[in-house]
């Protein structure tokens, strides 16, 4: 071979090296070019589900107090909040939007006494007294529900130490310590629970054991019960009317006081109290303000589906004496 034709196939070799580089840029270049695109579109959609959301909200908001509920002393049986979840369609996905009353709930800050500020008006052992009565009611609805008596006392336990400020746990409680043995380590909040799914720190807690447990627990910024509203409580919460307003009232007898309920709901407490049920329990006047015709808890909820982007939002409100619904808390992200 002459020195010539050794230089035009080196000139050959390096020609081709360079397509192939080249195409291999080419390529990169290409697939970045498309995950860019891909990360753009996800952006756009994120967002405009986020506003979408945004939008659903305001429009639940605006619908309940249009509705006249926040105006009137009675909150009707047959109110059209009460109905469930709304879906509105989209050319390429779905907005569902609901209002669920949480003053029917047992609000697990409630169980423990934590009045930081002093401002509470029941002497000392008037509300060590209503909050041992709390707990009982937590140990009722957990029997009623299902759950052994063994684990709902440790989750008690666990619920106080969670909120305490101590570090002496209770008998089958936790604290840092226990909490420190976990990988990785974590510690006890200390203060009240600002989320329900807090619960699923404590020890005692299983994927199984959080879904018995969800429909009927609930956290709201104070160390209350809010009283349950006998208007708007579902047939599927006659377990909390029994073990939250009197130790005597059986769940099968619960139901039957909702399913008898006039459909647009009671006009008066009065009528309630009459009820053959109810009547021979003989209430105190302390008991029969567990009750309650008017709700000052609500929760919102809009989750959005939208092509590949999924969003929820999770709003708490308070509807005041004057009848203006104030936002309390938020949460939002994917599901």
């Amino acid at each position: 071979m002459s020195e010539r034709q050794s230089e035009r196939g080196t000139a050959l070799i390096a020609a081709l090296l360079l397509v192939a580089l080249m195409a291999a840029v080419a390529v990169q270049l290409m697939d970045v070019t498309r995950f860019a695109a891909f990360r753009t579109a996800q952006i756009d959609q994120r967002t405009q589900a986020v506003w979408m959301a945004r939008g659903a909200r305001d429009l639940a908001e605006a619908a309940f107090l249009n509705a006249g509920t926040p105006g009137r002393a009675v909150m009707r049986s047959d109110e059209l909040w009460l109905a469930g979840p709304v879906v509105f369609p989209l050319e390429n996905g779905q907005v569902v939007g609901e209002i669920q009353d949480r003053n029917n709930c047992l609000n697990i800050n409630a169980l423990v006494d934590q009045d930081a500020d002093g401002d509470d008006p029941l002497d000392s052992d008037a509300r060590t007294a209503d909050v041992q009565w709390r707990r009982q009611a937590f140990l009722t609805l957990s029997l009623e529900i299902g759950v052994p008596a063994g684990e709902a006392e440790a989750l008690l336990a666990q619920i106080t130490d969670w909120i305490d400020a101590d570090q002496s746990a209770e008998p089958g409680g936790a604290e840092d310590r226990t909490y420190g043995a976990y990988a990785p380590p974590y510690r006890a909040a200390n203060q009240r629970f600002t989320e329900l799914e807090e619960l699923r720190a404590l020890p005692v807690m299983t994927p199984p054991l959080y879904a018995v447990y969800q429909p009927y627990l609930c956290v709201l910024p104070l160390a209350e019960q809010p009283a349950l509203n006998i208007n708007t409580l579902a047939l599927d919460q006659s377990v909390l009317l029994s073990a939250l307003l009197h130790e005597e009232l059986d769940p099968a007898d619960a139901e039957t006081l909702l399913f008898r309920r006039p459909p647009a709901g009671y006009e008066s407490l009065e009528e309630v109290w009459a009820d053959p049920l109810l009547a021979p329990l003989e209430l105190s006047d302390a008991e029969k303000t567990r009750l309650t015709l008017r709700s000052r808890w609500f929760e919102m909820e809009v989750s959005v589906r939208l092509a590949e982007t999924r969003f929820h939002m999770t709003e708490l409100a308070e509807l005041n004496e004057g009848g203006d619904l104030r936002r309390r808390s938020q949460r939002f992200g994917a599901f």
